[in-house]
Formats: structure tokens, sequence, C-alpha cells
């Protein structure tokens, strides 16, 4: 594994400075331990947009010109959640950094599942970005049904705790829109984001 060291002093919020040289060597021991001890998982599903129509005028907008897309779950397991519990015991500046490392590989590891698909669909299949429960006006009640859809609990281990969040926490459910048309395709997320103000925008 061999992580962008701007996209983690992107989520730790340096912008497009620098890591501190502290800060960077924190970086490189959080990915070399979770590179041993965390075991990457992901799953997807080509399915109808109209298993989501209604739920989210901005989902809605999203797919507009979408008749499928393709739900999908990447998760680093549990590994990951105990690592961050005992950096957190240990030293609460490396535990922040081992969060913009976590973050960091996970969005990693949805650009590369994304990527992956493309060979499959063939000539002419776009992907829009990818669209989590959260997101706008989706509720975070939605990833029940994301869940349910995937069977996740049982093929990832992927479950819900009693505040509706995912856990393993160092998890991430999406859906990609299939669209004919190139323009849909936007290989910088916070391009097509409507939240200007976000402190972790890239670009």
């Amino acid at each position: 594994m061999s992580l962008s060291q701007r996209e983690i002093a992107r989520y730790l919020g340096y912008g497009a400075a620098p890591l501190p040289a502290e800060v960077a060597a924190y970086a490189r021991q959080c990915e070399a331990e979770l590179t041993a001890a965390a075991t990457p998982r992901s799953l997807g599903r080509r399915l109808s947009r109209s298993l989501f129509a209604g739920q989210s005028r901005d989902l809605d907008h999203h797919l507009r010109h979408c008749q499928e897309g393709v739900l999908y779950a990447v998760t680093l397991g549990a590994e990951a959640d105990r690592l961050l519990r005992r950096w957190g015991a240990q030293n609460m500046a490396k535990a922040a950094v081992g969060q913009a490392v976590c973050a960091t590989w996970l969005d990693t590891l949805c650009e590369e599942y994304c990527a992956a698909l493309l060979p499959e669909l063939g000539p002419g299949v776009y992907l829009t970005a990818p669209f989590s429960p959260g997101y706008g006006d989706w509720p975070l009640a939605a990833q029940a049904q994301v869940l349910a859809l995937l069977d996740a609990p049982r093929r990832l281990g992927l479950t819900l705790t009693a505040g509706g969040m995912l856990a393993p926490e160092k998890s991430v459910t999406a859906l990609v829109g299939l669209s004919d048309r190139p323009g849909e395709h936007c290989g910088q997320r916070c391009m097509g984001c409507n939240k200007t103000d976000c402190p972790f925008r890239a670009g």
C-alpha cells in the first residue's frame, strides 16, 4: 500500500501544504501497521435505480440519466477499528493521523473498485461519481436497505450500530450510476459536490 500524502494532508486540514515531519512519520507508521493488520474487502451489485427512486431529491438528480447503478461496500475490517482504539489510548496525535490514513485508504479502495468495473461494463458506459447515504438529503437510514441489498452482514460482516452507523467503522457504502453520457463521469468528486465550504474539499 502506498497512499497519497496529499490526501492524508487534506483530511488533516493541511490543504495543499506538505505534512510536517512528525505527522508524516506518524502517517508512515499508521500505514505500515494497517497494512500488516487490516484485511480490506469489498462487494457490489448491479441493480435498477428504481429501488432508490423518491428517497432523495439529490440522489434522483444525481442519477437522472441512469437506469441502473452499482451498489457497493468497502471495509477495512474490524482490525482497523481495533488499531484506532489502541492508538487513541496510547497517542491521540497518532490516532488523528490514523483516522486520516484510514479515510485515504478507503477512498483509494473505492476508486480502485470503480475502475475495475469499467472493463466489465463495456464501451459507452460511464460511471457517475459515488453517492452514499448521508450525502445531500439521502438519509443515513438508507444504510439498512443498502446492507440488505448487498447481503453485507453475511458476506462482509458489515452491520449497523444501534445509532445507525456502519460497523466496522472504517467502511463505506455507495451507489454509482451507469450512464451513457461521458460528461456524467467525475473523477474528482469534490468538483461535482455543491458543498463548496467543506473543509476537506480538494482543488
